[in-house]
């Protein structure tokens, strides 16, 4: 069966924060990406809890179902037991307890719904408080790459008092960009090992939107790189974006 690993992702990811602190010391992207590292780590054990059953839930779950059918077949046995020395009843009556037992039966249904499903929906807040962080770490990338622009490189306007300095050569503002495409990819990678371990309509739309978000800010990275790259001397070799070991 065809799956992606846990470890070598969290391996890939503690590897890539090697490779931005080496390259750019004490940045704020290094800090994001180790916050993924964090991240990546804690899905590889969350995700094994999310496939495997949550026995006190479950448990939990059927004593409280058992105690409402027990009190419900109860409550109907008393009730019919009452009125079982009436002689006959009246439409009225008959279309009174007709939607009495209606009703009954609604909210029996519902109350053994919610108890059911409640192991599913502590798994889905989970993934869905997961999917949250991971969100953060895109707009952390985003926030750290919006101020990288190619076009101030070679800019002959002058720089005013709010003006950003860019202290960047155009391959290191290159590699700082591939890093933080880098980062996105990992992160809606991590996503979606959510949802291999959990089988959840919600939990994977939720999922598929972290990676539509990391998708979408990735594509505004390369745009700033098509730029850099036309802008660069003929046989300059630029860093790939495809992380190796994944």
């Amino acid at each position: 069966m065809i799956a992606l690993d846990p470890d070598r992702i969290h391996n890939t990811a503690t590897r890539l924060h090697r490779r931005i602190v080496e390259r750019f010391p004490d940045s704020g992207l290094s800090r994001v990406c180790a916050q993924l590292v964090i991240l990546a780590g804690r899905a590889r054990a969350t995700t094994v809890l999310l496939a495997a059953p949550n026995k006190r839930l479950r448990l939990l779950s059927y004593g409280v179902i058992s105690l409402i059918v027990v009190g419900s077949v109860a409550a109907l046995v008393v009730a019919t037991s009452s009125g079982a020395g009436q002689e006959s009843f009246g439409w009225a009556e008959l279309v009174q307890i007709g939607e009495s037992a209606i009703n009954d039966i609604v909210l029996l249904g519902a109350a053994i719904y919610f108890f059911a499903s409640f192991e599913r929906r502590e798994k889905r807040g989970r993934v869905v408080e997961a999917l949250s962080e991971l969100r953060i770490v895109a707009h952390l990338v985003d926030v750290h790459q919006v101020g990288k622009n190619p076009e101030a490189l070679q800019t002959e306007l002058e720089d005013t008092e709010s003006s950003i300095a860019h202290t960047m050569s155009s391959d290191e503002m290159a590699r700082y960009l591939d890093y933080c495409s880098e980062i996105l990819a990992l992160t809606g990678i991590v996503g979606a090992l959510y949802a291999q371990g959990f089988n959840d309509a919600e939990a994977v739309k939720a999922v598929a939107d972290v990676e539509d978000l990391c998708i979408a800010m990735q594509r505004k990275i390369w745009q700033k790189v098509v730029i850099l790259e036309t802008r660069m001397p003929t046989g300059v070799g630029r860093p790939t974006l495809v992380s190796r070991g994944l």
